[in-house]
């Protein structure tokens, strides 16, 4: 008889970030540790750099805690991401399609300013507070962008 999954369920003791973020965006009741709620505040309709605002305010906080991170992979099978793995899930959670080049530009620009070719290598060479860091930087250009 082929197995059917019947009765074989498993639940996780705490859900990944990548089901709390799904359940938030969804309107399922917050679990415990999730992202903040300032992430998912919707921006001022005519800004033409509010979707970059948020591509990087959200993925900064894909990454806020420091085992949601890593180096030299984009993505893992356990939800963690690097840098730019953060733009681009933030980006599928906002249901945009194609690249986020202004989220992506802005971050190359900080990047660049403290160093190094591309978001790679500043994520794969930086500490974790560093990456945040960075982040932040880009969050500011943004907004000053958006202002």
């Amino acid at each position: 008889m082929p197995f059917d999954g019947i009765g074989y369920l498993t639940s996780p003791a705490k859900p990944s970030l990548w089901t709390r973020l799904s359940n938030f965006v969804l309107g399922a009741p917050p679990v415990a540790k999730s992202i903040p709620l300032h992430a998912f505040q919707p921006l001022p309709a005519g800004q033409p750099d509010a979707v970059t605002l948020q591509v990087l305010t959200i993925g900064r906080a894909l990454i806020e805690d420091r085992k949601d991170w890593v180096q030299r992979r984009y993505e893992t099978r356990d939800g963690r991401r690097c840098a730019v793995g953060a733009l681009r899930g933030a980006a599928r959670l906002l249901n945009l399609h194609g690249p986020q080049t202004g989220a992506n530009t802005i971050l190359l620009s900080v990047a660049m300013s403290r160093g190094f070719n591309d978001i790679e290598s500043m994520n794969d060479n930086s500490s974790h507070r560093q990456v945040l860091s960075a982040f932040d930087e880009a969050i500011a250009r943004a907004r000053q962008y958006s202002g």
